[in-house]
């Protein structure tokens, strides 16, 4: 067994303390939330007793529709009375089948693709710091005598190397996963989960070995692998480890970001007490995804609802009194940095290849205000697991946003914080006259998506639960979506 990765544990009251900071008056010197769009407000949104109960109304009856074990969700929404944020946890079911005591804030759920996201803060710091450009080639930060293939113009004979950036926005022309992906499993030629055993040569060796498909930087294509290669090389930036050992991930983003917000229960999947039991979609338990080795950046963390309600408000803007460079550079991630027109679900023909337009930041998607009825401009990560799965979606220009978790592999396209979302933004009370802005210079700005790009998560049975009065997610209301990437199913899917 790979050697898992520990943390120095902070105390409750440590954690609690930061986090406090971050959510009461030291956040006046928090700088305009960077948004994708406009960050006008368009309405003000207010934690009131009566959205609490429809929230908690909400979450309850999901996680019956849907027969899940338990559920654990964070909600964050602006200070009435400062300019911090409110963070709301809600709760349902139990952590365990059969065990008396129930999920609340400090349960543990594995978060799958969503770590890509951590992996997007870690590149947006290091950037900022002036220590990788988005447009750096891999090949700069591949090992010795590893060469990161390029694609070749078939007409003009122009060579395209893959960037961080492709690899930060799924452009970069990778399959989900590794083809040697089984390497994992040695000394034995096949296991239940490669993970852990899956090392830093053998991620250079598959990219050594490689072939792309077509040029990186245009079609999109989702990839665990890419996300994984990014968390590794980024965290060789930060601390250069030997590559029989795994990545020094867990440092890397304890010394960026984790530790000076406070988020001691956010580690590569550690097995504890408060860690939910993963469970298959047929409600048997599952096995850990325990991704600690080469891929952990595209999936390897846990984490609890104290503490991803604590970093979706440093992503929304709400910061601490001289936070760190780390810290401050968390929102950068929801800017723009690619534009989408055609997603892909493989690299072997046929493709699965359909024309789309959206945008991407930093591992989020960018939705428009139609895009699913949400009311405004959004960005949506999501992930599942062997038997979690986990989804958050924002609204930087009214800074709230929803994240959930839940210990059960999504396997019909179930998904809650999008229409909790939507709830926030319905619920809202009218905000400032809308100021007048400049055609955007980026055609896919004033898109509106109709539906999320594929991350792995087939939604074809998502329905839209009512909006109170506002009937803009009316139940009965089937959206349908196809699964437009490739699941590898044998290893109980990708994180994604």
């Amino acid at each position: 067994m790979i050697p898992r990765p520990t943390r120095r544990r902070r105390s409750r009251s440590v954690a609690a303390a930061l986090a406090a900071a971050a959510m009461a008056g030291l956040a006046t010197s928090a700088a305009a939330p960077a948004a994708a769009v406009d960050a006008t407000p368009v309405s003000v949104v207010r934690m009131t007793p009566a959205l609490h109960d429809e929230i908690q109304r909400r979450v309850e009856a999901f996680r019956a529709d849907n027969g899940l074990p338990g559920l654990s969700v964070a909600v964050v929404t602006p200070d009435p009375d400062g300019q911090g944020p409110v963070i709301t946890t809600f709760a349902a079911g139990v952590p365990t089948l059969g065990s008396p005591t129930p999920v609340d804030a400090s349960t543990q759920f594995e978060l799958g693709s969503e770590s890509k996201i951590f992996t997007a803060d870690l590149l947006a710091f290091l950037v900022a710091s002036g220590r990788v450009a988005l447009d750096d080639p891999v090949q700069d930060f591949a090992p010795p005598g590893i060469i990161v293939p390029d694609w070749t113009d078939p007409d003009t004979g122009a060579k395209t190397r893959i960037t961080l950036r492709d690899l930060a926005t799924h452009q970069a022309a990778l399959s989900d996963l590794p083809p040697n992906f089984e390497r994992g499993c040695e000394p034995a030629t096949t296991c239940a989960n490669p993970r852990p055993g899956y090392t830093q040569s053998m991620l250079w060796d598959a990219v050594q070995g490689y072939t792309l498909p077509w040029r990186p930087g245009t079609d999109w294509l989702y990839s665990d692998w890419g996300f994984g290669l990014l968390g590794t090389i980024l965290a060789n930036v930060v601390q250069a480890v030997p590559e029989p050992q795994p990545p020094a991930y867990q440092a890397a983003l304890d010394g960026v970001f984790l530790d000076a917000l406070g988020l001691s229960s956010t580690m590569l999947e550690i097995p504890g007490p408060r860690l939910a039991t993963p469970y298959a979609d047929d409600g048997q338990p599952a096995f850990p995804w325990d991704n600690t080795n080469a891929l952990s950046g595209g999936g390897g963390l846990i984490s609890d609802a104290t503490d991803m309600g604590t970093w979706v408000a440093a992503h929304l803007g709400y910061l601490p009194a001289g936070a760190p460079l780390g810290v401050r550079t968390l929102e950068d991630t929801l800017q723009p940095v690619s534009t989408i027109t055609r997603s892909c679900t493989s690299t072997t023909p046929p493709r699965g290849c359909t024309t789309v337009d959206f945008r991407m930041g930093l591992g989020w998607e960018l939705k428009s205000a139609a895009s699913w009825q949400v009311g405004v401009p959004w960005a949506f990560k999501d992930g599942d697991t062997a038997g979690s799965s986990t989804d958050t979606a924002l609204a930087p220009s009214l800074r709230a946003g929803v994240t959930t978790m839940f210990n059960k592999h999504r396997e019909t396209g179930e998904q809650l914080a999008i229409p909790l979302l939507a709830l926030l933004v319905a619920d809202g009370t009218p905000g400032p006259e809308p100021q007048p802005t400049a055609p955007a210079t980026d055609p896919a700005a004033a898109a509106a998506p109709a539906e999320l790009a594929a991350t792995g998560v087939t939604t074809s049975g998502l329905i839209g639960p009512a909006l109170g009065a506002v009937a803009i997610l009316a139940i009965g209301i089937a959206v349908l979506r196809r699964d437009r990437r490739r699941r590898a199913t044998r290893y109980g899917g990708s994180a994604r």
